[in-house]
């Protein structure tokens, strides 16, 4: 039993420090779309509540990403639900950047930050596939010496 709850908090713990991790990243992601279309505005302040909606948002999302849609980011291959879990994710940001009036009400940037959301999903998509590949080839090296050494170091 206390084994088992042990695995249950490891894996607890596991997710929250992963979600942490997106969150952070996708953050800044958000936050340099809108502080570009802030200076684009000629406008070079944020408001800080801004900056809290934006967070906040950013970890409602992670755990959508994660428990809703299996950390469809992180994937090995790119089916059915993981283009509705990134364009849930998407519709998500978009969403909230309409309701917090992030964008001023307007169409067009509001058309491109979900652009700009879909592109960052990519990206994050294919950093994390060749995060898998550099460490499957590290593990394989080590192996191998594992293998010529035959445990011994």
């Amino acid at each position: 039993m206390k084994a088992k709850i042990k695995k249950v908090i490891k894996k607890a713990l596991l997710n929250e420090i992963a979600i942490d991790f997106k969150a952070c990243v996708y953050f800044f992601c958000v936050v340099f779309f809108y502080c570009a279309v802030q200076l684009c505005q000629g406008v070079f302040s944020v408001k800080i509540i801004t900056l809290a909606e934006i967070v906040i948002t950013n970890y409602i999302i992670c755990y959508v990403q994660t428990y809703l849609f299996k950390d469809f980011d992180e994937s090995d291959q790119f089916g059915t639900n993981e283009a509705a879990g990134l364009l849930m994710c998407t519709f998500l940001y978009v969403a909230a950047s309409l309701l917090l009036n992030w964008f001023g009400g307007s169409e067009l940037i509001t058309a491109l930050f979900a652009g700009f959301i879909i592109l960052t999903y990519v990206c994050v998509i294919l950093c994390y596939a060749v995060k898998r590949k550099l460490d499957t080839k590290q593990l394989n090296k080590l192996l191998d010496h594992y293998k010529k050494n035959e445990g011994r170091d």
